[in-house]
């Protein structure tokens, strides 16, 4: 009986010990921390009588001139724990697993935003701060800007008065064809450039005993942007009588240059060679040795073999160029063929606009597209993550009238919000920058094509 007895107490002992053993819980293996963040979070909320809403994040964006849209604050929310490069299906699934059965749709909705919801805050700002305007700046060669690309030039036109002036080619005397063709050469001079009209030996006579006379006088008759009636009575006031002191012009001129010139061309018109004793090519050397890009150019009208050689030496020392011409018709043809120049800057001014106007679409309409597609991209990986995670919620929750069995289309047109969003903006965005640039490249083609065909003409005469 004894045996018996001990037998039973050794079973009762043995039985209260592996009961003890089984009620004991295993050690937690290590959780991730996303997923350990998300059971945290669920736990305290299965320990409460209600849900209690995630905290939600958003990301600021300064200058916007309108009040957000409710979509775009929400496009404004952090990243979710799973978004991008994060997602990870196994451990998604475990999150879902660690949801509360008896949350509402709405509460479901936001636990997967919290999941899954893309950055969108980039491209937002790009969209919300697009400048789609497109304005090209290049100085125009007929009015100054604000910020010129092109540099200031000065045109100085000096004119022989010396009594030999007075004779006539084919018809006009040399002093009148010269007027006629500084004049017309004088139309074609850039707008934002500036002019002057410089006469020497202007005084007196060309006798001997006014030499002296003849000899120092030099007078500045014009100076400043074009103006055609002003010039006009300038070069009206231009009488052939005295001596020719080039030298004296060439040394004065320095004092027409405006403040701020960049390049001074200086066309000097004479039919004869220094006679007052001066120096003119020590002058010219003088004069493009300055601060100042200067060109010295010299026009010989009706000029013999010793003065053409004199005068070619002058040029030269003024880095410029002789040109002899031996009647109204040489004269003229030379000045037109200075419209060259100007109709090569109108050309390349036009050039230049249509490039840069080009160049800035291209770049603004690149801009809208990338942003576009990005977001189309973030918009649809979001949307298609989140239908997985319904589905898998639907599996789990197996009641048809369970919450989250309900937010499918929730979570559709929450995607299709976001990709509309950036399809309509993006669109717009990069059809204004196209109308824009469009736009401005027209504007340089017509308004250069129209100069161009101004100076054509007016070196043509017409």
């Amino acid at each position: 009986m004894k045996k018996v007895l001990m037998g039973l107490v050794l079973l009762v002992l043995l039985l209260s010990a592996c009961s003890k053993d089984e009620s004991e819980p295993a050690q937690a293996e290590a959780e991730d921390p996303k997923v350990e963040e998300t059971n945290k979070a669920t736990k305290e909320t299965n320990n409460e009588e209600s849900y209690t809403p995630r905290e939600v994040a958003y990301y600021e964006i300064e200058g916007i001139e309108h009040e957000l849209t409710e979509l775009e604050q929400e496009m404004l929310r952090h990243p979710g724990i799973f978004s991008g490069d994060e997602y990870d299906e196994a451990k998604v699934k475990e999150a879902l697993d660690q949801l509360p059965e008896d949350l509402t749709e709405e509460q479901y909705m936001e636990e997967l935003k919290y999941l899954f919801t893309e950055d969108y805050h980039e491209e937002l700002q790009t969209l919300l701060t697009f400048d789609s305007s497109i304005e090209v700046d290049i100085d125009r060669p007929d009015e100054t800007v604000d910020a010129p690309t092109l540099k200031t030039a000065h045109y100085a036109i000096l004119v022989d008065a010396s009594g030999s002036m007075a004779a006539k080619v084919g018809g006009k005397t040399r002093m009148e064809a010269a007027k006629e063709a500084v004049l017309e050469f004088a139309e074609q001079v850039p707008e934002n450039a500036t002019i002057s009209l410089r006469v020497y030996g202007h005084e007196g006579s060309n006798k001997e005993r006014d030499k002296a006379l003849s000899c120092e006088s030099t007078e500045v008759l014009y100076n400043g942007s074009f103006e055609a009636s002003g010039f006009q009575k300038a070069m009206s006031q231009v009488k052939p009588v005295g001596w020719t002191p080039i030298a004296l012009g060439l040394q004065m001129v320095k004092g027409d240059i405006p403040e701020g010139t960049d390049d001074v061309v200086v066309y000097v018109v004479s039919d004869g060679i220094e006679t007052c004793n001066g120096d003119p090519v020590k002058e010219a050397k003088n004069l493009v040795s300055s601060d100042i890009q200067t060109v010295v150019n010299i026009i010989g009208f009706d000029v013999d073999n010793e003065g053409q050689k004199l005068l070619k030496e002058v040029a030269s020392a003024g880095n410029g160029e002789f040109t002899y011409v031996n009647s109204e018709q040489d004269l003229k043809k030379y000045m037109r063929a200075q419209y060259e120049e100007i109709q090569k800057k109108w050309y390349e001014w036009k050039e230049a606009g249509k490039e840069q106007a080009y160049e800035i679409k291209e770049e603004k309409k690149k801009l809208a597209y990338d942003t576009k597609e990005s977001m189309k991209e973030k918009s649809y990986r979001e949307k298609e993550r989140m239908k997985e995670a319904q589905e898998y919620l639907k599996e789990r929750f197996e009641d048809y009238d369970h919450p989250a069995r309900k937010i499918f289309s929730d979570i559709v047109d929450y995607g299709n919000s976001k990709w509309r969003y950036a399809v309509d903006n993006g669109n717009r965005l990069w059809r204004e920058a196209v109308d824009n640039g469009n736009r401005e490249w027209r504007e340089y083609v017509d308004e250069g094509n129209q100069k161009i065909r101004e100076t054509i003409d007016k070196k043509n005469g017409n």
